[in-house]
């Protein structure tokens, strides 16, 4: 009984793993174009880099995305301290629907900053106007968009899954079932655990999310 507690706990984990891994799937950078739709697979708060018609690469964080733009916060303000930036990308992990409102009325605030019409506030000194700050980009204006996607599974997460399937699968033998009941659970635990295994693997890098026709 302990031992096949134990492998339900590990088995419980990888469910977990499976879960955390999401977002758009990586594409071969080689690959044009990545359609505009992986955008809003971004988790708000996600670092990622923009180049646009008319500048390279530039580092950003997400907030959010429609069918015809994409609003990101800038990291190129300066004397904006590295704190402030924290607090920043905070908000837009917590409250992404909420920068849409910004331009009309209403604030964001969080410790020592507060983002609204007025500007981007850190202890009550003004550090940037508000355009400054939020950027929201019509489609046909971004040219590329780079930013964590999720790799596909590895031949050893595989592994560790059919050894925690094998795990579970020999306990109703050990426990005396009949030999054809203990053959169907060993051969389906292991397989089910070398499936679960390499998708507990997915894991989030740096890769191509959106490239323009």
């Amino acid at each position: 009984m302990t031992r096949a507690c134990g492998v339900l706990t590990l088995g419980s984990v990888l469910l977990t793993g499976c879960a955390t891994a999401h977002g758009p799937r990586r594409l071969d950078d080689h690959v044009t174009p990545a359609p505009w739709s992986r955008v809003a697979q971004l988790s708000p708060g996600a670092r990622i880099a923009v180049a646009t018609t008319n500048a390279s690469l530039r580092d950003r964080i997400f907030v959010s995305a429609d069918a015809s733009q994409v609003t990101v916060l800038s990291l190129d303000v300066p004397s904006l301290p590295a704190s402030a930036m924290h607090e920043l990308r905070d908000m837009a992990a917590r409250h992404p629907n909420y920068f849409a409102a910004l331009l009309t009325s209403g604030a964001l605030q969080q410790g020592r900053v507060r983002l609204g019409r007025d500007g981007l506030f850190v202890s009550d000194r003004r550090i940037a106007a508000l355009a400054e700050v939020v950027e929201t980009l019509p489609r046909e204006a971004v040219r590329e968009i780079r930013g964590p996607v999720v790799a596909r599974g590895s031949l050893a997460g595989a592994i560790v899954g059919v050894w925690l399937g094998f795990s579970a699968g020999v306990v109703p033998g050990l426990g005396g079932a009949d030999e054809g009941v203990a053959y169907a659970a060993l051969l389906g635990a292991t397989t089910f655990g070398g499936w679960l295994g390499y998708h507990w693997s997915n894991h989030a890098e740096e890769g191509v999310v959106y490239r323009a026709p």
